[in-house]
């Protein structure tokens, strides 16, 4: 068996790459990528219960192979492919508390991988984290457990539908790979108009990973669980948001929301807005 190669500048020893390909996560073997167990060869031999020898496929490498492309296929957005909680930066008080829950749950699920836990939703004006913190939830889910995971930008999901409906494809076939994954990501929670075709399709989410005993669902939303409640921007209220997440989405789902998850609140004010674009460098007159 050959000695373990040195870090990689690479992945830095990850033996894997991430990276933002057409909007989307995608995950590559490294070229340093070397198993110890099978020398690279991808066969190992094994012996049976009678103490006969056999050639197998390497389990390391197909454990390790499966977990990439299960992060392929979850559909988290290329834009998240370095997000990691380590990285995560919380200003105030509340978001240090969001960022504790995050690996809380985290380190209960690493206890009890295949006992029901509950979701959680983070809730928050916008640029505050959400997304960052639910993202690197399902990543190291994925890559440390082998999770079939999934992320969905719900508003982008009901397009998508909206889309099918002229391509003769049923709403059925766009959302069952999301309802049968083990944990699944709703970003953007409540955001449109929630009119009564909408409101159906989220009852169907909801209704089905609620009465799913092993299934886990994280939430993002820009809304409160109460409404009128005050936006914070550094101990100052800058405005009032006129409705609740369950004016926003109705008794019945909001229900079983709160039967699901546990609420994280989050304040603040937008990073983005703090990001200034480099300047453009002056022309000389000629």
């Amino acid at each position: 068996m050959k000695a373990e190669p040195r870090d990689c500048p690479k992945c830095s020893g990850k033996k894997y790459n991430l990276s933002n390909r057409e909007g989307k996560l995608c995950a590559q073997l490294c070229s340093c990528f070397l198993c110890q167990e099978c020398d690279g060869e991808g066969r190992t031999f094994r012996q049976d219960d009678k103490g006969m020898a056999f050639l197998a496929d390497c389990s390391f490498c197909l454990t390790f192979r499966k977990r990439l492309r299960l992060l392929n296929d979850s559909g988290i957005p290329g834009k998240f492919s370095n997000s990691t909680l380590e990285i995560y930066q919380p200003i105030g008080l509340q978001n240090k508390k969001a960022l504790s829950r995050a690996k809380d749950f985290l380190d209960d699920f690493h206890i009890t991988p295949k006992q029901p836990c509950r979701g959680l939703i983070f809730m928050g004006g916008p640029g505050l984290g959400k997304t960052h913190l639910v993202v690197s939830i399902l990543k190291q889910l994925i890559l440390e457990d082998e999770v079939n995971g999934k992320f969905v930008d719900f508003f982008q999901l009901l397009s998508d539908i909206r889309h099918g409906y002229s391509h003769d494809q049923s709403e059925m076939s766009l959302i069952e790979p999301y309802l049968k994954s083990r944990v699944l990501v709703i970003d953007e929670l409540a955001k449109g108009r929630n009119n009564e075709w909408e409101q159906t399709i989220l009852d169907q989410f909801i209704s089905s990973r609620y009465n799913a005993a092993d299934k886990i669902t994280l939430f993002t939303t820009n809304y409160s669980d109460q409404s009128g409640a005050p936006t914070d921007t550094n101990g100052r209220v800058t405005s009032f948001q006129k409705q609740s997440l369950e004016e926003k989405v109705g008794d019945r789902i909001f229900s079983r929301l709160a039967q699901m998850c546990d609420f994280v609140k989050m304040e603040g004010e937008d990073y983005r807005t703090k990001i200034k674009p480099p300047p453009r460098a002056s022309r000389k007159a000629d």
